[in-house]
């Protein structure tokens, strides 16, 4: 991960809406108060709803159809800060995420929340 004072981008999938409630409150204790969230659906959901010739497939993929992506460029230390909450939450409520490194933004007003 960056060292704290890189900027990086800040991708964060959170499976449901409860473990959406629980990262947003993540982010917010840790400082990140600048973020996008994005509705969305995982490939399992596309799979079942869109696409009827792979309905064989549907017994073996999880329900669950929505998700919320969450993007922001922050600091590698509210990154280091937003592991360590995550770490606290139960496994079911932990978003699947990454962040990677920038070098340039455009725009912002407050890179570093």
């Amino acid at each position: 991960m960056a060292d704290g004072g890189t900027r990086v981008l800040l991708m964060l999938v959170a499976r449901d809406e409860d473990s959406f409630d629980h990262l947003v409150t993540g982010l917010l204790d840790v400082g990140i108060t600048g973020a996008t969230v994005v509705e969305s659906r995982g490939l399992g959901a596309i799979i079942r709803q869109d696409m009827p010739i792979f309905a064989g497939l549907a017994a073996l993929l999880p329900q669950q159809t929505g998700s919320k992506v969450i993007l922001s460029i922050t600091t590698g230390e509210n990154v280091k800060a937003l592991q360590r909450f995550v770490a606290e939450l139960p496994e079911t409520q932990r978003p699947i995420g990454a962040a990677v490194p920038v070098d340039q933004t455009i725009g912002l007003v407050n890179p570093g929340n």
